[in-house]
């Protein structure tokens, strides 16, 4: 426990969220003032925010849990929480590129960390030589901004690939296409990564008929041992990203682990369920560290 007890918002438009309630839980529990600071509420000018409620006194720190709707709005207003020098668990600089799938790969590849062959382009003429870029079928189309496994898609003949990815391009929408790591068989690992550590991991297996692990798609997740090299690329991914919490999303294929996705916002119920580990207090206590080590 903190020698003091710290002011902790959760920057968030749904307080009620498992997640949420989890982490104010385990802060007031460990003694600190644990609260949520509507995003919704907020006011919004060059000059800053107007903070309607929350920061009398001024927070610790803050916790931001921004929805994928509104990751424009909150990446303006973790700016905001930075330029007044507020500790926030994920940055500005974080939130953005690690919600455009292909940024965030292009971050990662960049700092030497595997991930699977992905392209993205806009011209409907290029879908053939885009699509043997990644090895052919059969392969993953995904929209670049998207949670939970929506908007994601596997496929596996030539007539639903122009048609898919026709209606993307027609209707100007971002996507992305990658290589299905057959080898994987619908399993994926989900590392939470707290301040530079892995906190807890899990194995996802996809629910029959479906290729996707998420739990949010019926997927089940079970405790996993992780290899040291997987440990490593997950805390690194975070720390590339500029995320102090993160859930950390890895492949295992027959050359080694491969990044998939990081998430920004990552949910606590099935890591939890799964692993049996008190995540939330660990973020709490890791907040403990980063507020005593900024003085």
């Amino acid at each position: 426990m903190s020698s003091r007890s710290l002011n902790i918002a959760i920057l968030t438009a749904d307080p009620s969220n498992y997640s949420n309630q989890r982490m104010m839980e385990a802060g007031r529990k460990a003694g600190h003032d644990v609260y949520p600071l509507l995003s919704l509420e907020q006011i919004l000018n060059v000059n800053g925010a107007e903070f309607t409620q929350g920061l009398s006194p001024k927070p610790d720190a803050v916790i931001p849990r921004i929805g994928v709707g509104l990751t424009d709005y909150g990446h303006s207003l973790i700016m905001s929480l930075e330029e007044a020098d507020i500790a926030v668990t994920t940055s500005s600089y974080g939130l953005v590129h690690s919600r455009n799938k292909f940024l965030a790969g292009q971050v990662l590849k960049s700092a030497e960390i595997d991930v699977p062959k992905t392209v993205t382009f806009a011209d409907v003429r290029n879908i053939d030589t885009a699509i043997k870029s990644v090895g052919g079928y059969p392969f993953i189309l995904k929209r670049l901004k998207g949670t939970q496994g929506n908007a994601v898609y596997l496929i596996n003949d030539v007539d639903k690939a122009h048609k898919k990815i026709g209606k993307y391009i027609r209707k100007q929408k971002a996507f992305l296409i990658q290589e299905f790591i057959k080898e994987s068989k619908g399993t994926d690992l989900r590392c939470f990564v707290v301040g530079g550590k892995v906190v807890g991991a899990m194995q996802r297996v996809a629910a029959k008929g479906e290729f996707r692990a998420n739990i949010h798609k019926g997927g089940q997740g079970k405790t996993v041992k992780l290899s040291q090299e997987e440990q490593d690329m997950a805390i690194d991914a975070a720390e590339v990203l500029g995320l102090a919490i993160a859930g950390v999303d890895l492949l295992r294929s027959d050359n080694g682990p491969l990044l998939l996705e990081v998430n920004s916002s990552p949910g606590l119920q099935g890591i939890e369920k799964a692993t049996g580990k008190d995540i939330a207090a660990e973020i709490i206590r890791y907040i403990e560290r980063m507020v005593s080590e900024n003085g």
